[in-house]
């Protein structure tokens, strides 16, 4: 059974589900000893297929000089949490790079992976499909839209001119490390940009913050006039009811003298006419008197 066999395992772009299946873990161990070839062309000085290390059995181990990578190949979506805490293992016991190489799928914007299409690929010409990213518009790194070839980026990556890098808090991926630069150096860019405006953020709320607190303070010494404005009105409104009050007390007054001098008016004019009435009988009397000698 040859290696190179294109009739073993399943058929192109088919994907098996069951995780004992043979035809998988023949094209995982097919893979297995293609990347130790690839890497051995590519420099590497040790490659080692189904190490164990530390706590962990590494699926493909290289080294090349003070550098050291561990590949695991899964033929099956990898479990996240499992996979993070393999990696974690990994380079704990002292692997500087790890690398997934699964199915396409989310996983592997969450992992240090590669998705490659076929694991039964033809003459193993392996292609990747998902991990790989590329410089995008304004030197941004993004996710490549082509496809790449396995053999490339095993060159590239024991090169060192190919490494994994994280393109927000919880995505990362794999990239020239030109385009790392590029990214790197558009993200400084940008980090810059908006510390500036940051900064002149806060310098304008400085200077808001100062305005408030003078329209704070004058709003103060205005309410503070106004209340003093209303005690005033206050005043004054009490005075002017006590004026009013005292206007009416004296209305009442006049009122009242009016009707007395009115009636003594009214008086003197009746003991008026009884006098003149009666010094008209005096008169009368005399008158009579003089008439009757």
């Amino acid at each position: 059974m040859a290696v190179g066999d294109s009739t073993l395992g399943h058929a192109a772009g088919e994907r098996c589900r069951e995780a004992e299946c043979a035809d998988c873990r023949w094209d995982v161990q097919r893979l297995k000893f293609w990347l130790r070839g690839r890497l051995l062309a590519a420099g590497a000085e040790d490659v080692q297929v189904d190490v164990v290390i530390g706590a962990q059995t590494s699926d493909v181990l290289w080294r090349k000089g003070d550098r050291t990578g561990a590949i695991e190949v899964s033929s099956a979506p990898p479990e996240l949490a499992r996979a993070r805490r393999i990696t974690a293992e990994l380079r704990a016991a002292g692997c500087g790079e790890v690398l997934w190489i699964c199915p396409p799928g989310f996983w592997t914007g969450q992992l240090p992976a590669l998705g490659i299409d076929d694991f039964a690929a033809d003459g193993c010409e392996y292609r990747v499909v998902g991990g790989l990213l590329a410089s995008g518009p304004g030197g941004v790194v993004a996710a490549r839209q082509s496809a790449g070839e396995l053999r490339e980026f095993m060159t590239g990556w024991v090169a060192g001119e190919i490494a994994f890098g994280c393109r927000d808090e919880h995505t990362g991926g794999w990239a020239m490390v030109t385009d790392w630069e590029r990214h790197t150096r558009t993200q400084a860019a940008v980090i810059a940009r908006q510390r500036q405006e940051l900064t002149n953020q806060r310098a304008a709320l400085a200077l808001a913050r100062k305005a408030t607190r003078d329209k704070t303070k004058q709003l103060m010494r205005l309410t503070h006039r106004l209340e003093r404005a209303e005690v005033a009105a206050q005043q004054q409104a009490d005075d002017l009811a006590q004026t009013r009050r005292q206007i009416a007390d004296h209305n009442r007054v006049d009122a009242t003298l009016r009707l007395t001098v009115a009636s003594q008016k009214s008086a003197i004019l009746h003991w008026q006419l009884i006098t003149w009435f009666a010094v008209m009988v005096i008169i009368t009397f005399i008158a009579a008197g003089l008439v009757l000698r």
